[in-house]
């Protein structure tokens, strides 16, 4: 069985957060730097080896220039594209 942390929702959220960053022309030195916490926290939110809080990820999607509602959003669209339950 799958840990919560790898689920295939879970999964999507890593690879639109990735994509939010590199859509940014930000490596993960750069979002770091931003966000005022070590690269090593970006790797491993991004890995999925640590779990993004709220604050953080809207910390991460203003770092990026958009918005926490505009990041959800595109993240609900694509978990429905994936038929997938909808998370909001």
């Amino acid at each position: 069985m799958r840990s919560p942390l790898h689920s295939e929702k879970y999964q999507l959220f890593l690879e639109e957060l990735n994509t939010l960053r590199a859509d940014a022309g930000l490596s993960q030195s750069e979002l770091a730097a931003r966000m005022q916490v070590g690269q090593d926290v970006i790797s491993r939110c991004e890995a999925g080896r640590r779990r993004v809080d709220v604050f953080e990820l809207a910390l991460w999607t203003h770092a990026c220039g958009t918005t926490l509602e505009a990041f959800v959003k595109k993240l609900d669209e694509r978990i429905q594209r994936h038929q997938l339950p909808s998370l909001l």
